[in-house]
């Protein structure tokens, strides 16, 4: 059963803005009793989607959202208490998905950690805040996942796609980034990963702070990183270069500003945000320089109609994945 100061405590988490003296005092709660860590993840997941809303209401409906979730485990036994909250948590996703077609969700529990994993829709991007007061920003069809509870000596992420991170200082437990081939490891910092799966471009910057990015396969693999560098998987191998990121409009009102990047480049970010494939029928097309800027929101025509305007190519739709340059 839930009291009113742990009441209190999800409501100024969820909904508020808790010190951090009252983060440590939550998530130190949360590793003492498996049954509230629980209801917190699931909890996550409901807030997490619904934070996706750009919307007025949203900020009452989650408070409605948590209030009913609370008389609910004041009624109800354990085991009953985590099937209710797993069909509303579903019930709250289905909603979602069906009204703004904005994004879905996998709970997984287990006996000792639940987990959140958050796939973001093709142009869109969310913001996050992780159990430890860390900030993410996911772009689109990226996907993140991680637990409710971090354990106390190790804080770990998995990501495939690209997120740019504000880490929370604790230098007794790491936070670690891992992606498919690489590990970014830090203490307290900001830095920006792209990473998708599907694609065989790396790269990390950072802006503040220190990084490791470490490989996966060889751990011996390693390369660290001071602010205003960034490391990017070139042949094969990690090559360290100065950095020029500048994706703070970006994350601040999903506007991408691309100023004399590769046309290359430019569709790869379009393919990995779009789910689309660029054909070129002239390879020589991707070493034009171009310049544009755009929101992440727009539709995939509005943007090659703009970049394409200065003549250096042509393109045409051939379906709702497929675009041919030429």
């Amino acid at each position: 059963m839930m009291n009113d100061n742990m009441n209190d405590q999800w409501n100024k988490y969820f909904f508020g803005e808790p010190t951090e003296e009252e983060k440590r005092e939550l998530f130190s709660q949360l590793t003492k009793d498996e049954e509230l860590k629980r209801d917190f993840a699931a909890m996550q997941n409901v807030v997490g989607l619904s934070g996706l809303l750009p919307r007025e209401d949203d900020s009452l409906k989650g408070e409605q959202n948590l209030e009913a979730l609370m008389l609910r485990q004041e009624k109800k036994q354990r085991k009953k208490q985590m099937a209710r909250f797993i069909r509303y948590a579903s019930s709250a996703a289905a909603m979602i998905a069906l009204t703004w077609m904005l994004a879905w969700y996998i709970f997984a529990d287990s006996e000792t950690l639940s987990y959140t994993e958050i796939t973001v829709p093709k142009g869109q991007r969310v913001h996050l805040t992780l159990p430890d007061g860390s900030e993410a920003w996911l772009s689109s069809l990226s996907t993140l996942k991680w637990p409710s509870v971090f354990s106390s000596d190790a804080r770990t992420v998995v990501l495939d796609g690209e997120g740019f991170f504000t880490v929370t200082k604790d230098a007794s437990r790491p936070f670690t980034v891992q992606t498919q081939k690489y590990d970014v490891r830090v203490l307290g910092t900001e830095f920006n990963v792209y990473a998708y799966g599907n694609s065989q471009k790396f790269e990390t910057d950072l802006l503040s702070g220190k990084v490791q990015v470490i490989s996966a396969e060889y751990p011996e693999e390693t390369i660290t990183l001071m602010p205003n560098e960034k490391v990017s998987l070139v042949e094969g191998k990690l090559m360290k270069s100065v950095s020029h990121f500048e994706g703070k409009e970006y994350r601040e009102q999903g506007i991408y500003d691309f100023e004399e990047k590769p046309l290359g480049e430019v569709l790869e970010r379009l393919e990995q945000w779009y789910d689309v494939s660029f054909v070129v029928d002239n390879p020589s097309l991707l070493d034009k320089i171009i310049s544009g800027k755009f929101r992440q929101s727009d539709q995939i025509e509005t943007i090659l109609k703009a970049i394409s305007r200065a003549g250096l190519f042509e393109y045409k739709i051939i379906s709702l994945r497929e675009i041919t340059i030429y």
